[in-house]
């Protein structure tokens, strides 16, 4: 009799400690990321390649399932990752369930429809990528509460209606990239007095409008701002020279209007300065390249900008790309423009420029396009012209005072393709290469 007492208050024991586990919030938590993948499985309609129709069945482990990662300590979905698998569907709204996820990607698909409220139930997301995607509607207020979010990224889609300013009381944010969307209204006054760690801020391509907000000077660890092509008007902050960490300030086709704050160029790290098709005035300070020694970029062509070329350029080492074409310039270019080791391309048509080409006062190997059409340059071109930059491809300088011959020695620029020298005083004949345009 006692050996089956002792047998019965085994299994007892036993069979209370099943049910137990079967009821605990671990076996609930596991089943219940199951039924939310599965329900994101449903709204899949368009599965090319069969990747889920496949591997995400019942009753297989979740963690061993493609596009998934548990973590160690709970073997909790803490990662879906269905990039790049041309799926085409909506997201389930059962995708706010999964708890414990920390990165969400669906990127590089074909989802459509809205982005679903339960999103922010997630607490513990920190990465959010939904780019290249045909998502539309409303950036849901909800990602407000997700106070651990580092990465928000949904470039490239349809999402219409103004950026939820509750987005911007993220303190952990470093990336938002919302470029090529339909998003309007304004950004906010106070936009960088809660994200002390955003390096990358990029509303490029929209319809946003309003002022730029002279607190993204806050921002003290951002790196890129892309504001282009969009409708903010007003003057650019000058403050916006504070930030010692900058590399791009995209602005480029807005209503900006105001000078052109020369503390701009007062930032040493500063790769890329681009505010092209705006309104704006003042002239390039003098010492430009003396700090911003760095620049790449000066893309500022389509503004009212006049003064001299400053002869300081020649400190920007790296400069790449120097476009100003369509501006009120006056004064020579300094000589040491023709010299500079990483200068490609120099746009300068439509301008008030003068004096005579010293184009072979330099050695520049890398320099492949010279536009500098519809000024007052005067003189004659200089004999040696592919000799000193071997690697011309484009050639312009038509609406000008130029006189003399056209040199011969063109012909050494083997790489030469457009050649447009109207409306000059040129005399003499001119042979064209086969593989060169004239105009």
């Amino acid at each position: 009799m006692a050996k089956i007492s002792k047998l019965l208050l085994c299994f007892t024991i036993q069979y209370f400690f099943f049910i137990a586990c079967s009821a605990s919030p671990i076996f609930k938590s596991i089943s219940s990321d199951e039924s939310a993948l599965l329900a994101i499985k449903s709204h899949i309609t368009n599965d090319p390649f069969s990747i889920l129709a496949t591997n995400w069945t019942r009753g297989t482990s979740v963690c061993n399932w493609i596009g998934i990662t548990c973590n160690q300590k709970h073997q909790r979905v803490a990662a879906l990752d269905l990039s790049g698998g041309r799926f085409q569907g909506t997201i389930a709204k059962e995708v706010g369930n999964l708890s414990f996820l920390v990165s969400l990607d669906i990127s590089r698909n074909n989802f459509y429809g809205f982005i679903p409220d339960e999103i922010g139930h997630l607490k513990r997301l920190r990465y959010l990528y939904m780019q290249l995607n045909v998502l539309s509607g409303q950036i849901p207020k909800s990602l407000g509460y997700l106070t651990r979010m580092e990465e928000l990224v949904l470039h490239n889609n349809s999402l219409s209606g103004p950026i939820p300013w509750s987005i911007f009381n993220i303190t952990s944010f470093r990336s938002v990239d919302l470029m090529y969307n339909f998003l309007n209204g304004t950004l906010p006054e106070d936009l960088c007095g809660n994200l002390p760690k955003l390096e990358y801020f990029n509303v490029s391509y929209n319809h946003i409008g309003g002022k730029i907000p002279a607190t993204l000077s806050q921002c003290s660890e951002i790196k890129f701002i892309v504001l282009e092509s969009n409708h903010f008007t007003g003057s650019i902050p000058r403050n916006l020279g504070n930030l010692s960490k900058l590399e791009w300030l995209v602005l480029g086709e807005n209503n900006l209007t105001g000078v052109l704050p020369p503390t701009l160029f007062n930032i040493s790290s500063m790769t890329a300065l681009a505010a092209e098709n705006n309104q704006l005035s003042g002239s390039l300070p003098w010492d430009m390249c003396k700090t911003a020694m760095n620049l790449e970029y000066v893309i500022l062509f389509q503004n009212f900008l006049t003064g001299p070329i400053p002869s300081s350029m020649s400190y920007c080492r790296s400069l790449n790309k120097f476009s100003l074409y369509n501006n009120s310039l006056q004064g020579r270019i300094p000589v040491g423009i023709w010299n500079m080791s990483s200068l490609q391309h120099l746009y300068l048509w439509s301008n008030n420029l003068t004096g005579q080409l010293d184009i072979s006062s330099g050695n520049s190997s890398v320099l492949t396009e010279i536009v500098l059409g519809n000024n007052e340059f005067y003189g004659s071109l200089p004999d040696d012209m592919c000799f000193s930059h071997p690697n011309l491809e484009w050639l312009e300088f038509q609406i000008n005072q130029l006189s003399g011959q056209i040199p011969s020695s063109l012909s050494h620029c083997s790489a030469l393709y457009l050649i447009y020298f109207g409306a000059n005083n040129f005399s003499g004949n001119f042979i064209l290469t086969s593989n060169s345009e004239s105009y």
